[in-house]
């Protein structure tokens, strides 16, 4: 049922969870210096709501199968099911220790939309804290970024089971996915200015990169979606980067997200691969 062992391979089964949980702008009150560090935008529940189903209606037309996860009040960020888990190769990774404390125990909330995945197939990492948005998977092994969402010690776990490559982004970026998603042909989107020289140097060596600005990577410029080896889900307002994706020769599926980005969350955030072919 799990297979993960890139970001680009044609996708077969998506976790994804409709954002019904979501609060209301303007009743959502909370002092963690994250939402101070990364304000959100005002947003609409409805309005997102219906973007999420053009996005669900365009999985499905290229032959996604869509799994999804329980409504569920208590946790009102579980839409951007990406951070909850994620999967490489067979077998699904997750930490239960979460920088957001109403994002504790998601986890089960994706077990229950999964009812048939085997207990041994479910990793959890106990050291630390680690979230999916800033894994990507790369030839069955990872790159991780080390920014406020995932620690040290978590990466270290991981990398018993797994090849790591840690990239560090310091404390100023949320995750590694938005400032770099992995794009097919060995292409790399990337905002290069968090990132270390040593990294942009090895990250040089082993992809193309088109870059992104500053700008466009706080709005959720770099956290497309891949759907497979010739296509990627951009933001309909970002036409730079549309073009610059086209001029790759790859295929833009252009939708209009401006909800779930306002809340600081786009496509890649919105969406937990669990088996590409």
């Amino acid at each position: 049922m799990l297979r993960i062992l890139d970001e680009t391979s044609a996708l077969t089964d998506l976790c994804v969870c409709r954002g019904t949980a979501v609060p209301a702008h303007g009743s959502f009150a909370n002092s963690h210096e994250e939402f101070t560090k990364f304000p959100m935008l005002a947003w609409h529940r409805d309005k997102l709501l219906r973007q999420q189903e053009q996005f669900y209606t365009l999985m499905e037309r290229y032959g996604v199968r869509l799994h999804f996860v329980p409504h569920s009040d208590a946790h009102p960020w579980q839409m951007y099911t990406r951070d909850t888990a994620f999967v490489i190769g067979e077998k699904l990774y997750f930490s239960n220790t979460r920088e957001l404390p109403e994002r504790t125990d998601e986890i089960d909330l994706i077990r229950l939309c999964l009812p048939d995945l085997p207990d041994q197939d479910v990793i959890e990492i106990s050291d630390g804290q680690i979230e999916g948005g800033d894994v990507l998977v790369d030839g069955g092994g990872a790159y991780v970024g080390l920014g406020t969402r995932t620690t040290p010690d978590a990466v270290e776990e991981l990398a018993r089971h797994i090849e790591v490559t840690p990239i560090h982004l310091g404390p100023n970026v949320m995750h590694l996915d938005t400032r770099m998603t992995i794009l097919p042909g060995r292409r790399l989107l990337i905002c290069p200015t968090p990132f270390q020289p040593a990294d942009l140097d090895m990250l040089g060596r082993r992809f193309t990169m088109i870059e992104v600005t500053d700008a466009e990577a706080r709005a959720m410029g770099t956290n497309v979606f891949v759907i497979n080896p010739e296509t990627v889900v951009v933001h309909a307002e970002f036409d730079r980067i549309a073009d610059a994706i086209r001029t790759e020769g790859l295929n833009v599926e252009p939708i209009d997200y401006s909800e779930p980005n306002a809340l600081l969350g786009s496509f890649r955030c919105a969406t937990m691969p669990l088996a590409r072919a």
